[in-house]
């Protein structure tokens, strides 16, 4: 299983929005306007202050995963452009946050730190996905490699094939015994295919299980995990059963083995993922209303304040 492009261009609609969100605010100033008034147009001058300084970091975050996402893969540059973003939004959240506001603004200020914290934390989910997503795709490509180079070991071996004997009682058990020494030999060289499949994959999982998804991959990774280790498993007790003289268990472990390499791609497996990327999407376009409501607030302090 590899990151598909409806994956990657979730991403870069996600940065989109954060980089559309991060506008400068702004309420009408009147040379008779009200205490109030003057104090939220202060409060609000302040945090204009703050988004400016907003206005770089995610202006890099978009090119980069832009880059990111052109490539189907993270760049060296675009995933320390990210890492570097990420904690400086997070400061920026913080400072907005320390921000006081007076009473009629407090509804706006809620608003606003709630924007930026979204806006922070998808930064850092982005960042995530641009370092995992290289990493993650080489290592499945060991596997998949593995997998081929299986394939075309098993399909080297020469099994022999029954058939009704004839002739004298000698030969007909010269005839066996080559027949069962062929056997042996088919069922050897396929084990020993299965071990190097699974001396490779086993390397792979160690890999894998160094790699941090983000959360919009956590389930396809662990799937994907699982059913790597699961074919390994499947793998060694076939192979075993392969090196012994009674191979009558073989058919079935070998389906066994099958299963466990396609457990990735099952039905619960593809609505887990899609479950995870319509929840990464929810956290996307959440950006997008905090900031419809920030501006329905700014509208309505600009038409009730005094």
């Amino acid at each position: 299983m590899t990151l598909d492009k409806r994956t990657v261009v979730l991403g870069v609609a996600a940065v989109a929005a954060v980089a559309a969100a991060a506008t400068a605010t702004a309420i009408n100033h009147k040379s008779n306007g009200s205490k109030q008034r003057r104090e939220v147009t202060a409060y609000i001058d302040a945090v204009n202050a703050i988004e400016n300084q907003m206005h770089k970091p995610l202006a890099r975050v978009m090119l980069a995963y832009r880059d990111f996402a052109a490539a189907r893969s993270g760049s060296r540059q675009s995933v320390s452009e990210l890492a570097a973003a990420a904690p400086t939004l997070v400061r920026l959240d913080r400072r907005l946050a320390a921000l006081p506001a007076p009473p009629e603004a407090k509804k706006l200020r809620a608003g606003l730190v709630r924007l930026v914290g979204e806006q922070a934390a998808v930064t850092r989910e982005v960042q995530r996905l641009a370092a995992f997503a290289p990493h993650y795709s080489a290592v499945l490509r060991s596997a998949h490699a593995a997998s081929a180079q299986l394939g075309l070991a098993l399909h080297a071996v020469k099994i022999p094939t029954a058939h009704v004997l004839r002739g004298t009682k000698s030969q007909i058990l010269a005839a066996q015994s080559q027949y069962t020494a062929e056997s042996n030999a088919a069922a050897a060289a396929q084990a020993d295919a299965i071990d190097a499949y699974d001396r490779t994959i086993t390397l792979v999982v160690g890999r894998l299980r160094k790699l941090q998804p983000p959360a919009s991959l956590v389930p396809t990774y662990r799937a994907q995990l699982r059913s790597l280790r699961d074919a390994a498993a499947a793998g060694t007790r076939l192979a075993n059963e392969l090196r012994k003289p009674d191979r009558a268990r073989v058919p079935a472990l070998g389906r066994r083995f099958t299963i466990a390499s396609r457990e990735a791609g099952t039905l619960v497996v593809q609505r887990r993922a899609i479950a995870a990327i319509r929840a990464y999407n929810a956290r996307a376009r959440a950006i997008s209303s905090s900031s419809a409501d920030v501006e329905r607030e700014l509208a309505r302090l600009q038409a009730n304040l005094p």
